[in-house]
């Protein structure tokens, strides 16, 4: 699912009410019919909720594979699993999937380069398979595309088509209609704050109180 809207219209306010980061007034925001309100967003995100940001957020000085490394979730080494070797052989697995993620991202070849290295762009890239080593059952990307050439652009809507076909979730805020609208099934649009219509991409692109809102009229005013 999608979310456009002008600047200002509260799609990312909507991700920050929804992950825990903001506690909305009123209404009410379940995850597989558990109530979310009320919850710090660690615990939002241990139900299997993930999401990135408008601004990309790395540790600069790890490298791109050890900046996975921190954010994969992990069992903690145990007494007995220290004594079996098997704390070992899970951080080999973990390692080995978080390449593999960083070469579905674009970001094989820069693996063990430090996260400062990397454009905008890739940063962005890094994040979203920081949040995907997470395995999360819910993705919530806010401007995925900002700042990303053509080709990343295209990798990622491939990986996020393969990994919702396999049944992730995903909401997408994103100002660049043409990735979004090829890539989503439904879209929300949003006005100061309040849902302007919502339905599949076609209708969307049709409608004319969509192309109003972002010529910057009003609602209400002539055409």
């Amino acid at each position: 699912m999608g979310f456009i809207g002008p600047n200002g219209a509260g799609k990312s306010t909507l991700f920050n009410l929804i992950s825990g980061i903001y506690q909305p007034s009123a209404g009410s925001i379940r995850l597989n019919g558990e109530e979310l309100i009320g919850l710090r967003p660690d615990q939002v995100a241990a139900m299997g909720m993930s999401r990135t940001f408008q601004t990309p957020r790395s540790f600069g000085t790890l490298s791109c594979l050890e900046n996975m490394l921190a954010s994969s979730p992990s069992p903690g080494e145990k007494l007995l699993a220290a004594v079996l070797g098997t704390y070992r052989s899970h951080e080999r697995e973990v390692a080995a999937e978080a390449r593999q993620l960083l070469g579905l991202v674009g970001l094989g070849a820069r693996a063990d380069h430090p996260a400062d290295e990397l454009s905008g762009g890739e940063l962005r890239m890094l994040e979203v398979a920081r949040q995907l080593i997470r395995h999360p059952k819910i993705l919530l990307l806010d401007e995925p595309t900002a700042g990303v050439n053509p080709r990343l652009q295209t990798r990622l809507a491939d990986l996020l088509r393969t990994l919702h076909a396999e049944g992730l979730t995903v909401l997408v805020v994103e100002h660049n209609l043409g990735f979004l609208l090829d890539l989503v099934d439904q879209v929300v649009v949003m006005v100061r704050g309040k849902v302007l219509t919502e339905g599949p991409p076609d209708s969307i692109r049709r409608d004319p109180g969509v192309i109003n809102a972002y010529l910057g009229r009003q609602d209400g005013d002539a055409a």
